[in-house]
């Protein structure tokens, strides 16, 4: 079953409509869903299909491989081809008297070992587009070389007609895949599991949440430990101390400033280098508070994906790995309390700003939200930094959010408690809200104070 990505799927379908050449590039990190995305807008297309997944090799095992596939698709077993340039020509040429879909999948692994072919197709279509109905899909998983095909002053700059970044699902279109979980289940499942489509496609919805993340992912060699292994580690190996780093972004180490203290103090070098590549991977993100975008001092990193900081966290790490072959003992003594009591209140903040963000874009919060994110208050004079994890910004001005994921009702004595503490620090928030897990006691203005529950997430 094909879930969520309407937009895309859409924009796709339309484009293969027209009476026109349409290229597509599509693109994002192993396992996000391109090539399932393509494969469901192509359904609509009574074109010959030529589609070839460029593997991880040579160009010439590349050259070899698709030459193979265009020979039965074209029944032509004398077709020779001794550069990409003379494939492409071939298969352009067919379009213009049959209707052909080109789908090249994972085209970053040619540009990996030869990235002039970027130039050669750029130069094929720009010869062809004008006399072609031919629609090309190219996608890739390696961002960076993507991106530099699309760049200002690349060969390809401007020769597609359509450019997709297809990104992870927020914690609502991971839902969809275990809709039925009670929402603290579902809450559980995306803190661990995130929202990478095929790391949720494995999920048995027959079992519980907790059975899940224990045989996905804690129990030793799991199917999504094998995965990560291929993804990252096979990777950051290669690189000497990047473990080192992500182990400490794992620990919640993650302004720069700790990172350089912390790798100084184990004589290592070079911390720029390192996060440098871990971002080029993208398996981390940069992040600023919303108030000092342009202040680099004020600058952390943060996990891209929910499964890597999971498993760096409380898995990779841990000295006790003999304990997995039972992993409901390893969770028992080595997870559940730092998971239940840390864990999930720090991925629930990260989650209502998902929310936040959802409930904007579909006109749900007045007035709009321009701005979400951290917020960085100093107060050099009497030595006081704090941060606030979830702030707004709308055209009123920001509005400081207090996430609670507790069994407890938030009561008045909470909000006093907040309105208190911003009062003392001289910080101007003109509004306050809060978002409980449990609720709301009967005693709060709600009114006054925006006032949202888990289980307005889900609605």
């Amino acid at each position: 079953m094909f879930i969520g990505r309407t937009n895309e799927l859409n924009e796709i379908v339309d484009g293969l409509k027209t009476d026109r050449f349409e290229s597509f590039l599509i693109y994002g990190r192993r396992r996000v869903g391109k090539t399932e995305l393509i494969n469901e807008g192509i359904k609509h297309s009574d074109a010959i299909i030529v589609s070839y997944e460029c593997i991880k090799s040579t160009i010439k095992d590349n050259l070899v491989l698709f030459t193979n596939k265009l020979k039965n698709i074209f029944n032509d077993n004398y077709i020779h081809f001794d550069s990409f340039n003379e494939l492409f020509t071939y298969v352009f040429n067919k379009s213009l008297t049959q209707n052909i879909l080109l789908f090249i999948d994972e085209f970053s692994f040619l540009l990996e070992e030869d990235f002039s072919i970027e130039s050669s197709l750029a130069v094929i279509i720009d010869r062809y587009k004008s006399k072609t109905k031919m629609k090309l899909f190219i996608s890739g998983s390696y961002v960076s070389l993507i991106e530099k095909m699309i760049e200002y002053g690349s060969h390809s700059y401007g020769r597609y007609t359509h450019i997709m970044l297809i990104r992870p699902f927020d914690y609502y279109d991971s839902s969809l895949f275990y809709k039925d979980y009670s929402d603290e289940d579902k809450i559980m499942l995306y803190s661990v599991f995130g929202g990478i489509p095929y790391f949720n496609s494995l999920i048995d919805t027959n079992k519980s949440a907790l059975d899940n993340i224990l045989n996905l992912v804690v129990k030793r060699d799991s199917i999504l430990e094998h995965e990560i292994n291929e993804m990252v580690l096979a990777e950051t190996n290669k690189i000497t101390n990047m473990n080192v780093v992500v182990s400490l972004i794992a620990r919640g180490i993650n302004k720069y400033k700790d990172i350089y203290d912390n790798l100084s103090s184990m004589g290592i070098s070079k911390p720029d280098y390192l996060l440098k590549k871990l971002l080029e991977m993208d398996i981390i993100k940069k992040v600023f508070p919303i108030n000092e975008e342009n202040n680099k001092k004020k600058v952390f990193y943060q996990f891209k994906d929910n499964l890597l900081n999971f498993y760096y966290r409380f898995i990779f790490y841990t000295p006790y790995q003999e304990f997995r072959t039972n992993p409901k003992f390893f969770y028992d003594n080595f997870i559940k309390e730092e998971f239940e009591k840390e864990y999930l209140p720090k991925l629930f903040e990260m989650i209502s700003m998902e929310y936040l963000f959802r409930a904007n874009i579909n006109s749900l919060i007045k007035p709009i939200i321009l701005k979400i994110g951290k917020y960085s208050f100093n107060d050099s004079q009497n030595k006081i930094n704090r941060e606030f994890d979830v702030v707004t910004l709308d055209k009123n001005g920001y509005v400081s959010y207090e996430c609670k994921y507790t069994n407890s009702k938030i009561d008045n004595r909470i909000i006093v408690e907040e309105e208190n503490q911003t009062k003392n620090l001289s910080i101007h928030f003109y509004k306050l809200g809060f978002i409980s897990k449990s609720g709301f006691s009967d005693d709060i203005d709600k009114k006054k104070y925006n006032c949202i529950c888990l289980k307005d997430f889900y609605k």
